[in-house]
């Protein structure tokens, strides 16, 4: 079995009595991309706060290449190599694309380049939009660009492909996939299209009532109503 970038052991989150997280395991080796699927409610999104350290475990360990980062804030998580973006993406309002990526790269003590990145995420020719001028699929691009900017060993995207258009769906998913690749990072993404699922992750995690109750093969995760 191939070595694990991040391990997660027995995790347990309740929200006012509801278990949001109640014993979830997972395992993501290098270099690997699993989807993580599962019905409204099944504690999808709680599992991309945890990991990123967003939400504060009520139970449960997490591991970096072996190195427990259970209490470490997200800040942190991101120096060691653990980025993320969100469903709805994080930007900076009102700035423009290029100084988007120069605050990132700026907040994470790195002198990048700013044209390589955006250039590897199609974005070069939008650099001085505001962000408000760019589209959805746009937006979810240059978040994830973003997360980038920790030249991150992992990254978690939490649906990506939500609000895009159908027509642009896929060509978002593969510029971020293209880039998780190329870098050698490893991916985690939360995701309902099963389209996006079976064509993009290596592996699939089942999410039901807290619980990560199956793992599956990607074709297989057709028969399931995400």
């Amino acid at each position: 079995m191939a070595e694990a970038v991040l391990e997660a052991v027995g995790l347990r989150k309740s929200f006012g009595g509801v278990k949001a997280l109640d014993g979830v395991d997972i395992r993501l080796a290098k270099g690997e991309v699993v989807a993580v699927v599962g019905p409204n409610g099944s504690g999808k999104t709680t599992l991309i706060n945890a990991l990123s350290g967003f939400v504060e475990l009520d139970g449960g360990r997490i591991y970096l290449e072996g190195r427990d980062i259970t209490k470490l804030p997200p800040h942190k998580r991101v120096k060691l190599g653990l980025a993320r973006s969100f469903q709805l993406p994080s930007l900076f309002w009102g700035l423009t694309v290029r100084r988007n990526v120069e605050i990132a790269l700026a907040s994470m003590g790195a002198d990048g380049d700013v044209k390589g990145l955006l250039d590897d995420f199609g974005l070069w020719n939008k650099r001085d939009l505001k962000i408000e001028e760019l589209s959805e699929g746009e937006k979810k691009l240059l978040d994830v660009a973003l997360t980038f900017a920790a030249s991150p060993k992992v990254v978690m995207l939490d649906e990506p492909t939500s609000s895009v258009g159908e027509e642009d769906k896929h060509e978002v998913m593969s510029v971020v996939m293209e880039n998780v690749r190329r870098r050698g990072a490893s991916a985690i993404f939360v995701e309902h299209d099963v389209n996006i699922v079976e064509e993009y992750a290596d592996r699939v995690v089942v999410m039901m009532q807290g619980r990560a109750v199956a793992v599956l093969r990607p074709e297989e995760a057709r028969a399931l109503a995400l």
